[in-house]
């Protein structure tokens, strides 16, 4: 059995693409007969400092501080040694600055190096972005340097990346999976009620509240055997609720549609006491301004969000600077149906472009956000789109490719 360690500065609970990423990397290799074992932070003093979970091992480093995004792992470098001598091969999760660590012990006890890039800290924006940038730029780089493979997500990317267009004989191209939780009637109702938007299932129309109506305006959602109020559409976003996501310019242009249409945003995701993120400050006077527009959700299981996908009629992903290298929840909302909005950034806009289910804007313009929502909203997707997103983001393949890297 072969025996894997893979490392990442944040695993579950924390919700991001790369957790989400490297947990259903971790499960779907145990189901496939690897010994897997997660190496990463106790960045919340809950959690437990070993556990074993569906089959992964994991095991968490203890954190000083943090700083930004990242954390101070003081003994990081003893809990590497000991499980990097355990494996046979070594998957870092970047960005991670402490991976510079497991790449010299990894070439120290003669185990390959497998580095998964999922995005890095720009070296431009605003200034202390560029000061974490600059600092960690030359341990990220060491780690590339001495990796036997670099995974990356997409060419479109890494060709403009700041680290990996050095690389390129080393790149392997694998795309995400899209994992969603199976459609469940009850939980979308749920949503919906939360929403204060009325549905129907067939027997009488619920209002927000406890308001009945007899009124039959309603159109079907999805593959659900209720329908909802069509009058009010749902544009949604899921992901960190952080000032870099754009989302300031999703709500303006959320706004502009409103004085058109009647529109609900929705926005999903943690937004209070992130890993490393304090920017949701910045952006609660804005969404409050504008409480009639917006509705907060938080944080959703993962598990749990294709029954959001169902209820959207729009997922748009606004990002504005590199942090973000694709969106893994374009494609959970494609999977489900749902057309999406992504911004015209390298790696983000693939997707659209892979299945033809949405629009890419340009980034920063909430006038051209707003044209392209617009055109998804009059859109319908077909069934032969689907399965194609489907296929193109199945978890089969991506473990198939995993396991020919691993091998």
């Amino acid at each position: 059995m072969k025996r894997i360690l893979i490392s990442c500065t944040y695993y579950e609970p924390n919700i991001s693409g790369v957790t989400v990423y490297a947990r259903i990397l971790a499960e779907k290799m145990v189901g496939e007969g690897f010994d897997i074992t997660v190496l990463s932070s106790r960045f919340q003093k809950n959690l437990a400092k070993q556990k074993t979970k569906n089959g992964v091992k994991i095991k968490r480093s203890r954190v000083l501080f943090r700083l930004s995004k990242g954390v101070f792992m003081p003994f990081f470098w003893l809990d590497a040694i000991k499980e990097v001598k355990k494996t046979d091969i070594v998957n870092c999760h970047l960005p991670q600055v402490e991976s510079f660590i497991l790449a010299i012990l990894a070439k120290i006890f003669k185990k390959r190096l497998i580095v998964t890039h999922h995005c890095e800290f720009g070296i431009d924006g605003l200034w202390h972005n560029k000061i974490i940038g600059l600092v960690t730029y030359p341990f990220h780089f060491l780690t590339y340097l001495l990796a036997d493979k670099i995974v990356s997500y997409t060419k479109d990317y890494a060709y403009v990346s700041i680290f990996l267009r050095f690389f390129k004989k080393k790149l392997i191209f694998v795309l995400p999976p899209a994992v969603v939780g199976k459609e469940n009637k009850l939980k979308i109702k749920e949503i919906l009620r939360s929403l204060e938007l009325p549905w129907d299932d067939g027997e009488s129309v619920i209002l927000s509240g406890s308001e009945e109506s007899q009124m039959k305006c309603l159109t079907p959602t999805g593959s659900l055997d209720f329908a909802r109020d069509d009058s009010v559409k749902i544009i949604g976003y899921v992901g960190r609720i952080g000032w870099e996501k754009g989302l300031n310019f999703l709500i303006m242009a959320c706004k502009k549609i409103n004085e058109k249409r009647k529109v609900k945003l929705v926005l999903v995701g943690p937004y209070e006491n992130v890993a490393g993120d304090g920017s949701y400050k910045k952006l609660r006077g804005l969404i409050k301004k504008n409480k009639d527009l917006v509705v907060l959700l938080g944080a959703i299981d993962h598990e749990d969000l294709a029954n959001f996908y169902k209820t959207c009629d729009c997922l748009v992903l606004p990002s504005t600077n590199n942090l973000e290298t694709f969106g893994i929840v374009q494609i959970e909302a494609m999977v489900s149906g749902c057309g999406v909005v992504a911004s015209d950034l390298p790696g983000v806009r693939m997707p659209v472009k892979l299945t033809g289910m949405g629009k890419i804007a340009k980034i920063g313009d909430s006038n051209d956000l707003a044209k392209k929502i617009e055109q998804v909203l009059e859109s319908k997707y077909s069934k032969k789109q689907i399965k194609k997103a489907r296929e193109i983001f199945s978890s089969e393949r991506f473990i198939k490719e995993y396991k020919k890297i691993f091998w």
